[in-house]
């Protein structure tokens, strides 16, 4: 009791301490902050990558499906025209068939060396979802 009265045994911490303390966690603070905050915003990137490519490839199966059942009809004589037109307009959600949402970057006939016939043409699709891209070849 009389160490107590005279003062001689300190115990806890000094005023400067606790700056000290605050402003050395405060410092680390904003380190760690500027070195994760990136990764923080941008860590929903790969997600929305694999989500465009399960839905261009949703797309493209619909669109196989579609061009299947199109090349056995035997009641079209250019069944390669209309799908292509079809692809053309499968994604707007009012037309039938409805392939899904998707970007057409290209769709249109290839040739290699002088084919003319549709019979013999080939025809190229590629779409988009998001900086998703996906290319199928088609054929008679």
């Amino acid at each position: 009791m009389k160490d107590m009265l005279q003062g001689n045994h300190q115990k806890g911490f000094t005023l400067l301490e606790v700056i000290i303390a605050i402003i050395v966690a405060s410092v680390l603070g904003v380190m760690f902050i500027s070195f994760m905050g990136t990764s923080f915003t941008e860590s929903v990137r790969p997600v929305i990558r694999v989500q465009d490519a399960y839905t261009i490839n949703q797309v493209m199966e619909n669109m196989t499906a579609d061009y299947k059942k199109t090349m056995t009809s035997t009641t079209d004589p250019t069944p390669l025209t209309t799908f292509k037109t079809k692809v053309d307009n499968g994604n707007n959600s009012d037309n039938v068939p409805y392939y899904g949402t998707y970007a057409v970057l290209y769709n249109n006939y290839i040739a290699l060396g002088d084919i003319t016939a549709e019979s013999q043409m080939i025809l190229k699709v590629t779409i988009s979802q998001g900086d998703q891209k996906l290319t199928a070849l088609f054929t008679r």
